[in-house]
């Protein structure tokens, strides 16, 4: 008998599937050529992603016996380039017409949903594995079958190409500062997981490490920090313009509260645009560093300093600390 933490992650699925489905089918043709912010990919380029490989992917491990801890520490310990993946998957499938991206699409899920309503008590300890996810943040193999957040992401970025004009940008970076967004692409598409994950009654509860803030509070810090980031950045190369706000920003307890309690009364869905938004200012800000300025030094609170290279480690490791902070609120751990 299918487990009910599986039967249930595959309704979640559904549902987020359905909601994806009628936004793609809500699109004209004009639509499909939108460019998606804040990124190089057009509606067309984005709905080609969110057909995935078609394969039972993790479920389909734990049926197939396979998924060992000493296979998920290989897996997580190896540099996997998803911005070069998702790129190749996506130009694979540039030569569909909407039409077929659009059947496709709706079969999706389906071998991912079979493998998943295979899984039993005999998968019971398989499902306890610990999977690491970066600094500080850990799931279960249990917290891989709910994949109903990628579908919210996406659906969610379609429709925010629908409100706005914006035209795709490839960005380039350095070598050495290319180096560093490996990390922190998969910090942020982390958080992102995070944060699609969470139950929607969740977010005005206590978080569970951090009682004096909620989850939307959490929500509100790391959506509202993507300015600090930026300005600590743009500082370190163009020595100390906007002092003003450099100052504000070294009052770390005061600017935080300051910016959460600022936006207690802010959607998720408005703190998630202010996220992205800032998540691409700062991708902007990177792509014109050389590779001298991850040398120079960033002003932190306190008059302390830290070099701009350790600076972006840092950066990887705080939003996936965060990210951690959301996952007791997620549909799975309140099943």
């Amino acid at each position: 008998m299918t487990l009910p933490t599986a039967l249930a992650a595959v309704v979640d699925l559904q549902r987020a599937h359905r909601d994806l489905l009628r936004v793609v089918d809500a699109l004209s043709p004009e639509d499909w050529s939108r460019g998606v912010p804040y990124g190089e990919w057009t509606i067309k380029d984005l709905v080609a992603h969110c057909i995935g490989d078609m394969s039972p992917s993790g479920p389909g491990l734990i049926v197939a016996g396979v998924l060992t801890p000493a296979f998920i520490e290989e897996t997580a310990a190896a540099v996997w380039d998803a911005r070069a993946l998702n790129e190749e998957m996506v130009a694979s499938r540039r030569r569909f017409t909407p039409e077929d991206l659009r059947q496709l699409l709706f079969e999706a899920h389906d071998a991912r949903i079979e493998a998943t309503l295979r899984i039993d008590e005999t998968h019971a300890e398989v499902l306890a594995f610990t999977v690491p996810m970066g600094p500080n943040y850990d799931l279960r193999v249990e917290d891989w079958l709910w994949y109903g957040y990628h579908d919210r992401a996406h659906a969610a970025d379609i429709r925010r190409a629908l409100e706005a004009d914006w035209t795709p940008q490839s960005l380039t970076f350095a070598p050495e500062i290319d180096a560093k967004m490996g990390a922190l692409v998969r910090a942020h598409e982390g958080l992102l997981r995070a944060i699609y994950s969470v139950a929607d009654d969740a977010w005005k509860e206590p978080c569970e490490s951090n009682a004096e803030w909620t989850y939307h509070d959490i929500l509100a810090h790391v959506a509202s920090n993507e300015r600090r980031r930026r300005a600590r950045l743009l500082a370190a190369v163009l020595k100390g313009e906007n002092v003003e706000e450099l100052e504000a920003i070294k009052d770390i307890d005061g600017w935080n509260a300051t910016n959460v309690d600022g936006r207690k009364d802010w959607t998720t869905a408005q703190l998630i645009d202010e996220l992205v938004e800032g998540w691409h200012q700062i991708r902007l800000t990177l792509s014109e560093f050389r590779s001298e300025h991850l040398d120079r030094q960033i002003t932190l609170g306190g008059g302390r300093f830290m070099r701009t290279g350790d600076f972006l480690d840092r950066m990887s490791e705080h939003t996936s600390t965060h990210a951690a902070q959301l996952v007791p609120a997620s549909r799975a751990r309140r099943l």
